[in-house]
């Protein structure tokens, strides 16, 4: 399975390790790192060297923890590193230790506490309610929002939804006949919203404990490796624009659950879920991808026959198309994750960045922390 993370792909090994624990702690690890993704932020080298110690045998999970803590501790306030690393690191290990702590309670209050364990002394709102209504615009619906649940009523909405899910009865049905149901009890909680942040990564790991306590072996590889996609899924199912002719769609986080509890191999590509996408529009993307793909596979075999280690394309339109396209799947990607998954310099991002807000392509919406990119239009 390839990915497009190097520290995905050189955890990858540990995945078919018999050692037993081994391959438990690298996927752990693997889906702690993946679902970074979902708020654009990006685990140190530092953050791998220490999952690679912990998997390995050689510490323990709070050996590991305190590493990363003292890690921290060490930086002086004006060589500070930066504070989305932080957070990456200091969340991804905490998922890997819930993920692996063996307990579970189906209440609205062990739901919080997963919030708390990981944002604890990253977030001052670890653990707790969200007090304002928020909106997020988001780039599968255009830039509307999905519509949250209102903060007055968020504890009364968590304990509703949960009551509604004791009531149904998982027993006597196949996988295929709950996954519909499940997938709507997830969307639901996802969007009350209970907290400010975090409240995707909290909901995955929920979503793991949970499934888990309904005796399903999960393999948490599209967590993994389509965190992203995981998040714009439950956007879809939580939004409707009846004027737009658009409803609420539960058959892309239905898909993302066919492929984690049956196996199944459905394409899971965020550009499917934009709105207004007809089904040729859809078919044109795919071909438009897989030719993109060939192109990219062609240049890596030059570039390694001429020595070359970087992989662009053979014209500054090819390059340029390369960055619009990823920030149009990612918009809140950071100059370090273009880097690493474009493969180019900071400088030459910078550079086709700035033709594209040139050319009224892109424009940068909010603050380097927190904001986001935002696509005007299709690269010609």
């Amino acid at each position: 399975m390839p990915y497009d993370d190097p520290i995905l792909r050189e955890l990858g090994g540990y995945f078919k390790a018999e050692e037993p624990g081994r391959r438990e702690r690298a996927d752990a690890w693997a889906t702690a790192i993946g679902l970074q993704k979902v708020d654009g932020l990006t685990p140190s080298q530092f953050l791998f060297d220490t999952a690679k110690d912990h998997i390995e045998g050689r510490i323990t999970q709070n050996q590991a923890r305190r590493r990363i803590h003292d890690y921290y501790a060490a930086q002086g306030e004006v060589a500070r590193l930066d504070p989305n690393t932080e957070e990456a690191d200091k969340v991804s290990e905490r998922i890997v230790a819930v993920l692996n702590d063996g307990g579970f309670a189906f209440t609205p209050e062990y739901f919080i506490s997963i919030h708390a364990k990981l944002f604890k002394g990253v977030l001052s709102s670890a653990g707790k309610l969200r007090t304002v209504n928020i909106r997020k615009r988001e780039w599968v619906l255009k830039y509307d929002s999905v519509t949250y649940g209102d903060a007055a009523t968020i504890k009364q909405s968590l304990i509703r939804d949960f009551i509604d899910e004791r009531e149904f009865d998982y027993g006597r049905k196949t996988p295929r006949k709950i996954i519909p149901h499940f997938a709507r009890f997830i969307a639901q909680i996802w969007q009350v919203h209970p907290f400010g942040e975090g409240n995707t990564r909290t909901t995955a790991v929920f979503t793991i404990k949970y499934l888990r306590s309904l005796g399903f072996s999960v393999d948490n590889d599209a967590f993994r490796d389509n965190a992203w996609y995981f998040r714009n899924a439950l956007v879809r199912a939580n939004y409707a624009d009846y004027a737009r002719e658009v409803s609420r769609d539960w058959s892309y986080l239905e898909i993302f659950f066919r492929n984690l509890l049956l196996g199944e191999k459905n394409e899971m590509k965020s550009r499917h879920l934009l709105i207004g996408l007809t089904e040729e529009d859809k078919q044109k993307i795919c071909e438009l991808t897989e030719e993109k793909g060939g192109q990219k596979k062609a240049v890596r075999k030059s570039g390694k026959k001429s020595g070359k280690k970087k992989v662009v394309g053979k014209s500054g339109k090819k390059t340029i198309d390369r960055v619009w396209t990823l920030l149009q799947e990612r918009p809140q990607s950071t100059f370090a994750d273009m880097v690493r998954v474009l493969g180019l310099t900071r400088s030459t991002i910078q550079k086709h960045i700035a033709n594209l807000k040139a050319a009224g392509r892109l424009r940068r919406v909010g603050p380097d922390k927190g904001g986001h990119w935002e696509v005007i239009e299709e690269w010609k």
